[in-house]
């Protein structure tokens, strides 16, 4: 059962930190590209649980903040993604459809409400920069197939479970065939 004391206090640290209150929601892109989803390896050593998470592999994106909020429904999800899309992978993105799926992976552990979405994007969405060829030539980004998912260490259960849905979501919808 959750403590609503240690709920709110969790609050408080995120809000303190700029972050939006859930007690976290995190909005991750899965770019696709040859029927391949896009990973990055985690060059961070911290974590919400103090944690080295350094060398796995996670989904481009990361937590909203109080300031991608604005009055338009879509705003927060965009300027999320459009700023840790730049930050992670050198990409850029100039709009999203309100018809892009946002798949949900919500979790509560450690008195922790947590909410996390992916969204299958597919690659013509995105512009590729020089800091994007750059980290895919040193192996900070990686392309993989559904096969090598399983092979991988992810920085959470959670977050494979993220990437193996969207990759069986556009599996299943047909969505993109494989974008060249």
């Amino acid at each position: 059962m959750i403590e609503i004391e240690k709920v709110a206090g969790k609050c408080k640290e995120n809000l303190d930190k700029g972050r939006a209150v859930a007690t976290g929601i995190g909005v991750f892109a899965a770019l696709m590209k040859d029927g391949k989803i896009l990973l990055r390896v985690r060059q961070e050593k911290g974590s919400s649980y103090n944690q080295d998470l350094s060398g796995k592999w996670e989904l481009v994106g990361g937590g909203v903040e109080v300031n991608d909020f604005e009055e338009a429904y879509w705003s927060a999800v965009f300027h999320t993604l459009k700023r840790e899309l730049a930050e992670e992978a050198g990409l850029a993105i100039n709009s999203l459809s309100t018809l892009t799926p946002m798949l949900p992976a919500w979790l509560c552990k450690n008195n922790l409400i947590d909410l996390a979405f992916v969204m299958p994007i597919p690659w013509k969405s995105v512009w590729e920069t020089d800091d994007f060829t750059k980290k895919l030539v040193v192996g900070e980004l990686k392309f993989f197939g559904a096969e090598e998912i399983e092979k991988i260490e992810f920085v959470s259960p959670r977050m494979k479970f993220l990437a193996e849905r969207a990759l069986a979501f556009v599996g299943e919808k047909n969505l993109w065939g494989r974008d060249k």
